[in-house]
């Protein structure tokens, strides 16, 4: 029974030699493995792949965004298959892994058994010994060949139990590179899609950015309208306030005209009251001496002188009727001067009135439309002044457009999908290797 163990311990110390170059591959794979490996080990929810991502996420994406990424769809197409590829390397590498892990248990199970039929041996030796010394001397020279024989099997199970201890070592260590390489690859990817995000944000804020500065040149497009139609507008009211201050001008100039000519028409109706005037007293004075006549004439007829009697009466009934004439006339003529008078007086006193309040409301236009003129000045210089700033500020929008769409064009232009492609080269390389 001491010869088969040793056999036994043969058999199952050659089966981690068999299942070594397995462990060998797998962690040669392991080594060129995808980054899905250690998305699905690591307890960092943020460190996904762009495939993980929700449909909200995706959808919350902004027109922009999609149109952007529209531009690429060859690259996107070509990296998503050999991210598919390299997971379904990476499951490989589990199953790999997996079965390399249980070899390793095996191993683990037959070198414990081992020990145990180490020591087991060792016990029985001790008591094949002890009976060895008990008999003759011939059996003591083959129990120590007896103990040669077994300490060389000794050593041969030691030695093959520490290559057996240096392989799970060595598969051991490149599992641990396989998994940081794999954890690299991972970090590089998750660098790769933070920067394309970080891309993608930057777009849509320009995009933003665009949209308000387009919102913003429509609104002050409006405005520079609005402010040109006012402008307009105060030209015109201020050609109306000038034609309506011509228009006063002209009636005041009519005013005073008029005022002139009544003033002369007073003065013309003065002068014929005063020869009118001094015509009656020159009437009064030849009434006056004809009445002396008349009573010269009567007293001379009451003294009984006769002569031409008939003709003094004659003369005397003619003067008295041209004395009621010139009476008549002159009375006529006192009325109708002082009638011109009065007239004339009216019509100045009306024609100094009508001048006066023609002066007054003349005076009162030509202040309110000077006072609408000088606001409408102002109202032209605070439009002008705003038309400036207006231009000034679309100038200025324009510059920060000119801006943006090249901040747009420089972020477009990076090179954060070329850096994901040479990883992904790399790693093919290291996959066909």
């Amino acid at each position: 029974m001491s010869m088969q163990t040793p056999k036994a311990r043969t058999v199952s110390a050659e089966v981690p030699h068999r299942t070594s170059p397995a462990t060998a591959k797998t962690a040669r794979k392991l080594r060129t493995s995808g980054p899905d490996v250690d998305s699905v080990s690591s307890p960092n929810p943020a460190s996904r792949t762009p495939k993980d991502r929700s449909p909200k996420d995706i959808g919350r994406r902004s027109p922009r965004s999609s149109a952007i990424e529209q531009k690429r769809p060859g690259r996107v197409s070509a990296l998503e298959d050999q991210l598919a590829q390299l997971q379904e390397e990476v499951k490989a590498a589990k199953e790999q892994l997996s079965l390399s892990e249980s070899l390793k248990r095996m191993t683990q199970q037959e070198a414990n058994k081992v020990k145990k039929q180490l020591a087991v041996m060792s016990e029985k030796l001790e008591e094949s010994e002890k009976q060895l010394l008990e008999r003759s001397d011939p059996e003591e020279a083959r129990l120590l060949e007896l103990r040669k024989i077994s300490q060389e099997r000794d050593r041969e199970w030691k030695s093959e139990l520490e290559a057996v201890q240096k392989k799970q070592e060595l598969d051991s260590a490149a599992l641990a590179s396989a998994l940081n390489e794999i954890q690299n690859l991972k970090l590089q990817l998750d660098r790769v899609t933070d920067s394309e995000d970080t891309q993608a944000r930057h777009a849509e804020s320009a995009h933003a950015e665009t949209e308000s500065l387009r919102v913003q040149l429509k609104e002050t497009l409006t405005l520079l309208e609005q402010l040109q139609n006012q402008l307009n507008k105060s030209k015109e009211s201020e050609a109306n306030v000038l034609e309506e201050a011509s228009k006063a001008q002209l009636e005041l100039e009519v005013a005073n005209m008029t005022g002139n000519a009544l003033r002369s028409e007073g003065l013309k109706a003065m002068e014929a009251c005063k020869s009118l005037s001094v015509e009656l007293e020159q009437s009064k004075a030849q009434v006056a001496a004809l009445e002396e006549l008349v009573s010269k004439l009567q007293s001379e007829q009451e003294k009984g002188i006769d002569v031409e009697a008939d003709e003094l009466k004659t003369e005397f009934s003619n003067l008295k009727n041209e004395v009621n004439q010139l009476q008549a006339a002159l009375e006529d003529s006192e009325r109708r001067c002082h009638e011109e008078c009065i007239q004339s007086t009216l019509q100045i006193r009306s024609a100094y009135e009508i001048v006066e309040s023609t002066k007054s409301e003349s005076t009162q236009r030509e202040t309110k439309w000077n006072s609408k003129l000088n606001a409408a000045k102002e109202d032209m210089e605070e439009l002008k002044e705003k038309l400036m700033n207006k231009e000034a500020e679309l100038q200025k929008n324009s510059d920060d457009n000119k801006g943006l769409n090249v901040h747009l064009e420089e972020i477009q232009a990076t090179d954060g999908e070329s850096e994901l492609l040479d990883e992904l080269k790399k790693s093919e390389s290291i996959l066909q290797i």
